[in-house]
């Protein structure tokens, strides 16, 4: 009961700000919207289409069998987890939830493996934190690629913080999955299909959070924000700036390099907002994740753990990125383009290729 009067009483918030403040919120939505459109749907689109198309191929297998004698002892967890954490450290959010909840779905993850891995393989991916976060926001890839760093070290510590937890994996002949012979034709639409959809989701949550901080930000709460935490030994706009960014990471992450705090202190937060990856996120993960019985508030925690561990890692090696950066030349290029090193281009290659064997394989 107090659960649907709290959720009522942010429902009739949001409408009454709509009604009060329509054109500041119909700009952050078409803001958000149009982020999505220019940087998230072309970027995350593809990925999501080619890793179904992988995934329907019969890659998820055939990296499980080649990787079982690492995940095994390094992770406790079998072979084919090895896919959506990879991918989902490749891809960015929220592909490895997405590949999660499909392995368990087809029963070829056991619950508590799912449980298991996704407190370590959702996470954001090296276009959005090298281009965006580091090129245009803080004007360095050096910090683009502290951030990556960072984010994955984070992962793996969060990986092996869980090990010892037990993960009875399923029998083989429960994990395999009996592939119809349709043809690459078929796969295509089906991931297309399958990938747009996806996308359209996090379209929605965009627009949806982006409109809502406006509205916080209209009914002056983040200036309340600001004056409660007036103690603490930062400035107003870095407080508003974080209560933003535990809502949306994205404009928290922008705002925050607008700010004159202290760099060391802005880039973390930065870090720590995208790690975390805020209400937004959690909202798409819970999304993704319907087939799997887990309650938001763990994945909560398993998000607030790796932009914890993340940030860890940033802090410990922050003398090493800060001389980087300073011998690097700045970025301004709203415009910035981000390479990935050529052993990911090889690793996804691998990928597609072990995916064609295994379709070859089951259409014999």
């Amino acid at each position: 009961m107090k659960s649907t009067c709290f959720w009522t009483a942010v429902a009739c918030f949001f409408l009454f700000s709509l009604l009060r403040f329509p054109a500041e919120l119909l700009a952050a939505s078409a803001h958000s919207l149009s982020l999505w459109l220019t940087a998230v749907f072309p970027s995350l689109f593809p990925f999501l289409a080619v890793t179904g198309i992988l995934w329907r191929l019969g890659a998820a297998e055939a990296l499980g069998r080649l990787l079982q004698p690492v995940m095994r002892p390094l992770f406790r967890l079998s072979g084919i987890c090895a896919f959506p954490l990879f991918l989902g450290l490749v891809s960015g959010y929220p592909m490895g939830a997405k590949l999660t909840a499909q392995l368990y779905e087809n029963h070829q993850l056991s619950l508590s493996e799912a449980k298991k891995l996704l407190a370590f393989c959702n996470h954001p991916g090296p276009l959005f934190l090298v281009g965006t976060v580091g090129a245009e926001f803080f004007h360095s890839t050096v910090w683009g690629y502290a951030f990556l760093f960072s984010v994955v070290a984070g992962a793996f510590a969060a990986g092996l913080l869980f090990r010892p937890l037990p993960a009875q994996a399923l029998p083989p002949s429960a994990g395999k999955r009996t592939q119809k012979k349709e043809g690459i034709s078929f796969l295509l639409s089906v991931s297309v299909r399958d990938a747009l959809t996806t996308t359209a989701q996090i379209g929605g949550y965009m627009v949806f959070f982006g409109a809502f901080c406006a509205a916080l930000e209209q009914n002056g709460f983040f200036s309340l924000l600001g004056r409660l935490f007036s103690f603490l030994p930062v400035s107003r706009e870095m407080i508003s700036a974080l209560g933003t960014g535990l809502l949306e990471m994205t404009n928290g992450a922008a705002a925050l390099s607008q700010c004159t705090d202290s760099p060391k202190l802005l880039l973390t937060g930065a870090l720590f907002l995208t790690a975390f990856g805020g209400a937004s996120i959690l909202g798409q993960t819970m999304d993704l994740l319907a087939p799997v019985p887990i309650s938001s508030l763990r994945c909560l925690f398993y998000q607030a753990l790796n932009g914890v561990l993340a940030c860890a890692v940033f802090l410990l090696t922050y003398d090493f990125w800060e001389k980087q950066a300073q011998k690097a030349v700045p970025v301004f290029s709203s415009h910035t383009e981000t390479a990935f090193s050529p052993w990911v281009h090889m690793l996804l290659l691998f990928l597609l290729l072990l995916g064609l064997l295994s379709f070859r394989k089951s259409r014999k």
